[in-house]
């Protein structure tokens, strides 16, 4: 799945606003001169390709799997529904290859002009469009450099037409992502079709746009990781087309402005990088499960050196600690010093939550929300996006961050939600209070303390992690502190690390959990030295869709916090010697 597969599996775009009597004179007959002369200036575009070669190749793959029954003529296209409209099927087709693949990409294109050719609110959404115009400037080598001249024609006349929409509705998107996203297909189009235009007041639109976008360290603001993922291939899609613009245009501002894209796609992958596990793949928190696997290597590949991490992402919140086989991710929140969650973006209920592999086995998971789960299992969503749904602690099974509240009491119950009192996004947000990252002796320190609870229960709550040099030793230490602050006397904190769902767990006693790796890989135990300990069922949807797994629970009575003034739990996870491992 590519870049452009990415943005079209998620939900269809948002409601815009245009009023009914610009609809109204967009589908009149008045408005149809707009049409007879984008027609005049597709056919003198094809007669320029024809007379010049493009240089506009596509640097992103389809899948094949999807291609071949659109490529044999079995899948009538009208049945992929939202996604007929945005042309991703393209690079699919073009992927699984043939002769018969190309002559059915250039029908079923012209069969979508013949039924869509003219402006509708639904399908001319401008994202839809921007995604339509970029396939079919990248894709055009393949299907349509050998089309008939009457094809090129009407699909040249399709793409005039629909760029030129997507420049008027340019000030009615509101979002930043989305205005990127519109913006990278505006610069491919020129080009394709003007590489000798002005392009000033469209790059510093751009760069205005990426200004409150991106954090100061590369992360994107919203702090989630499918939403930095496709940030950073509209990056790479500008740059394309800067560089082909530049062949044209020699002006130092052209190479000015690819150094500072450079600049930023270096940074954004360093993050990006982080965000990976030993299995290469990104984490499951902040909707790292919304950005396939291939985006991830195909995008990342291509941002910066392979081998630049980032360790510790100050802005964006969060930490690294990689040694031998084993690698392990903290979410530490949103920093004050830095940019908090956009106005849009969900609240960031996973505070301090970690997720942790050993060589290509994920050990801790987060439960794994993604877009479909809304439409598949609704009841599942909201319950996802919890603090109990991460490897993290949360108090008296309240989320650390206010979330909207789900609906159904049947969600209520469930160890994975957590209660919040509002049905709207509040402002109760986790802000780190202190953060620290390091060298310690013998290997890695980091540590994490957020305010989630303290404005509910007065209390702050700190995680120190420390992995040993080789990996094989990973140390916790969860800390309640009580600041003095009014607030309710909490009952219990519950820390929960969940497990993937190849990992069989079995309690040995009461402070040891076995956790047995598949295949031949050795196993680990994990240990805690207070609290209650537990193994429970969970369910994950790191895969893609819902199954069972098990979950280590920790249960701390915090009835006499405000006496001792602050609580800590110790646990650890070691890997065994193959010699020691016994069987259950």
């Amino acid at each position: 799945m590519t870049k452009l597969n990415m943005i079209n599996s998620q939900s269809p775009p948002k409601e815009w606003s245009i009023s009914l009597f610009t609809q109204i004179i967009r589908r009149s007959q008045f408005f149809r001169w707009h049409y007879r002369k984008a027609a005049k200036s597709g056919k003198a575009f094809s007669q320029h390709i024809a007379s010049h070669n493009i240089p506009i190749t596509d640097p992103w793959k389809g899948d094949a799997n999807k291609g071949q029954p659109l490529a044999t003529g079995i899948t009538p296209l009208i049945m992929l529904e939202q996604r007929w409209h945005d042309f991703a099927w393209l690079r699919d087709m073009r992927e699984y290859g043939g002769q018969n693949a190309r002559t059915y990409a250039r029908r079923y294109l012209l069969d979508w002009i013949m039924q869509h050719g003219i402006w509708e609110k639904a399908t001319w959404h401008p994202i839809r469009l921007a995604q339509r115009i970029r396939s079919l400037i990248l894709t055009w080598s393949w299907y349509g450099q050998s089309a008939p001249e009457s094809q090129q024609i009407q699909i040249l006349t399709s793409l005039i037409i629909q760029s030129g929409f997507l420049q008027k509705d340019l000030s009615r998107l509101t979002d930043n992502d989305d205005r990127l996203n519109a913006y990278s297909a505006i610069l491919m189009d020129i080009a394709f079709r003007q590489p000798d235009a002005d392009i000033s007041t469209l790059t510093s639109k751009i760069f205005a746009t990426l200004d409150e976008l991106l954090m100061e360290d590369g992360c994107h603001i919203s702090r989630r990781i499918d939403k930095h993922m496709t940030c950073l291939g509209f990056l790479h899609d500008m740059r394309y087309a800067l560089a082909i613009i530049q062949k044209t245009q020699t002006e130092a501002d052209i190479t000015d402005h690819l150094a500072r894209l450079d600049q930023q796609i270096a940074m954004m992958g360093a993050i990006g990088r982080m965000w990976r596990l030993g299995d290469n793949a990104l984490l499951a928190m902040r909707h790292g499960i919304d950005a396939p696997p291939i985006l991830t290597e195909l995008v990342l590949d291509k941002s910066g050196p392979r081998g630049k991490i980032c360790q510790h992402a100050t802005q964006g919140g969060f930490m690294r600690m990689a040694s031998g086989r084993s690698v392990v991710v903290m979410n530490t929140a949103p920093t004050r010093n830095g940019n908090l969650l956009s106005p849009d973006a969900d609240a960031d209920a996973a505070a301090n939550a970690i997720e942790f592999s050993f060589q290509k086995q994920r050990i801790l998971i987060s439960s794994g929300y993604h877009h479909d789960l809304m439409a598949s299992h609704p009841h599942l969503a909201d319950l996802m996006k919890g603090t109990s749904a991460h490897s993290t602690l949360s108090i008296d099974m309240i989320n650390s961050s206010q979330i909207t509240e789900p609906t159904s009491s049947t969600m209520r119950a469930p160890a994975m939600a957590g209660r919040n009192s509002g049905h709207m996004r509040a402002p109760r947000q986790a802000i780190a209070t202190k953060i620290d990252y390091g060298p310690a002796s013998g290997g890695s320190l980091a540590v994490a303390e957020h305010n989630g609870y303290q404005s509910l229960f007065g209390a702050l709550h700190e995680r120190k992690l420390y992995l040993a040099t080789g990996g094989h030793i990973l140390k916790g230490q969860d800390i309640i502190r009580y600041t003095g602050d009014p607030g309710n006397i909490p009952s219990e904190a519950i820390i929960r690390f969940h497990l993937h769902p190849r990992i069989h767990a079995s309690q040995t006693n009461n402070r040891t959990i076995l956790l047995k790796l598949p295949a031949n890989m050795p196993s680990w135990k994990f240990i805690c030295s207070e609290g209650h300990i537990s193994l429970e069922d969970s369910i994950t949807a790191i895969n893609g869709h819902p199954q069972r797994c098990q979950q280590i629970v920790i249960s701390v009575a915090l009835s006499e916090l405000r006496e001792h003034m602050k609580l800590e739990t110790s646990w650890g996870f070691v890997k065994l010697a193959r010699k020691q491992v016994k069987p259950v």
